[in-house]
C-alpha cells in the first residue's frame, strides 16, 4: 500500500482495509500515525477488532510464505509416505500414545518402548523428543497432523492392513509391538485332585477394539497362531498356537510383567520374554515326565501351591540365565 494521508484515506476506508485483512500496523504506517491513534479510528468507525488468534490466520492467509518460518519442524515428502517405520510408530501410539493438535506422546513404565518411540521419531521424521517421567513426546503441529490422517485409534487402516498381510517380517515385528505393550503371559497353579499343578496357560493381548481385535486375529492366522477373542482382548491358548508364538513373534528382551497393583501377581517384575519361555517349559515337561498328559509329573508330590510356584521359579532362574 503506498504512503497516505489521514485526508486522502476517509474513515470507511480503514475499517475496508482492515476487514481485507491489513493489520493495524500496516495501516498506521500507511498514513503516518501512531498505532493507538489507528487503533482508536477503527473503533470510532465500528470496526470489530480481530482477536490475537484471528489476526495470526489473518497474517499467514495473506502472507502464506511465512508459514514456513513459524513451524517447528518441516515434513519431507519421503516422511509423509507409508513406511514400515511409520507402520511401527502408528500401531505403537495405538498401544499407549497419544496425537493432540500440537503434541504427540507416548505413556510407559519401559525405558525400553520409550527409546524405541524415540528412535522411530528421529528416523521418521529427524526430529528430537523430550522425556518427563513415564511420557516421551515430541510438540509439533505438522507431525501431529500428518499421524492423525490415518485415524488410528478406530482402526488398522486398509492400506496398513494390505502391507502387514504381505509381509509376514513386518507383521512379526507390529504384533510383538503388541505384545511387549499390552500382551502378558498366564501359568495358573490350580488344586488337581491329588495335588497341586499348571493348568491354565495363555497368552493375552488386551484391547477393548472390537475391529482391531479381529484385526489381530487375522495377522495371526497369516502366521498360523489360532487366537480367540475375549471380552478384553485377544486369548491364545492351545499348545501349538502358543508355540508358534514364541517362535515367530514373542517378546522383547528386557520387558516386564506390569501389573496395575504394585507387587500383585507371582511373575510381577519378571521378564516376559523368560515367563514365555517357562511356559513352553511346563508343556515340554509335561511330554518327558508325564502321566498319559494329564499331570505334570514333576508336580506329582505338590500337596500345596507354594510348592508347585518354587519349581516354576527356579525353572525362570535357569531359563532367564539362558
Amino acid at each position: 500500500m503506498a504512503q497516505a494521508t489521514f485526508e486522502e484515506i476517509s474513515a470507511s476506508d480503514y475499517v475496508s482495509l482492515y476487514n481485507q485483512g491489513y493489520s493495524i500496523n500496516e495501516l498506521r504506517e500507511a498514513v503516518g500515525c501512531s498505532y493507538s491513534r489507528m487503533r482508536n479510528m477503527l473503533l470510532r468507525s465500528g470496526a470489530r477488532l480481530r482477536t490475537r488468534k484471528e489476526a495470526f490466520r489473518s497474517m499467514i492467509s495473506r502472507h502464506p510464505e511465512w508459514k514456513k518460518q513459524l513451524l517447528k519442524y518441516i515434513i519431507s515428502p519421503e516422511s509423509r509416505q507409508l513406511s514400515d517405520l511409520k507402520i511401527k510408530l502408528l500401531l505403537l501410539l495405538f498401544t499407549e500414545g497419544c496425537i493432540w493438535k500440537s503434541k504427540v506422546q507416548f505413556t510407559n513404565n519401559e525405558a525400553i518402548l520409550r527409546d524405541f518411540f524415540s528412535m522411530l521419531m528421529k528416523e521418521i521424521y529427524n526430529v528430537n523428543t523430550k522425556t518427563n517421567d513415564n511420557v516421551t513426546y515430541i510438540n509439533s503441529i505438522e507431525v501431529a497432523n500428518d499421524l492423525r490422517t490415518y485415524n488410528i485409534k478406530e482402526a488398522i487402516p486398509e492400506e496398513v492392513m494390505w502391507k502387514l498381510l504381505k509381509s509376514p517380517q513386518l507383521t512379526r515385528e507390529v504384533l510383538r509391538i503388541f505384545a511387549d505393550t499390552e500382551g502378558s503371559v498366564t501359568i495358573s497353579v490350580r488344586k488337581a485332585p491329588r495335588n497341586y499343578t499348571v493348568t491354565d496357560r495363555r497368552i493375552a493381548i488386551a484391547c477393548t477394539n472390537t475391529t482391531v481385535k479381529s484385526q489381530l486375529v487375522t495377522l495371526l492366522k497369516s502366521l498360523r497362531i489360532t487366537a480367540r477373542l475375549g471380552k478384553d482382548g485377544v486369548l491364545i491358548s492351545n499348545e501349538h498356537s502358543l508355540r508358534e508364538f514364541a517362535q515367530q513373534v514373542g517378546f522383547s528382551s528386557g520387558i516386564k510383567v506390569i501389573r496395575k497393583k504394585s507387587g500383585y501377581g507371582i511373575w510381577y517384575k519378571c521378564e516376559k520374554a523368560a515367563v514365555l519361555r517357562l511356559l513352553i517349559r511346563t508343556y515340554d515337561e509335561q511330554k518327558t515326565k508325564g502321566r498319559h498328559g494329564r499331570h505334570l509329573g514333576v508336580f506329582r508330590n505338590c500337596k500345596k501351591k507354594k510348592q508347585v510356584i518354587k519349581i516354576l521359579h527356579s525353572w525362570y532362574d535357569e531359563l532367564k540365565g539362558g
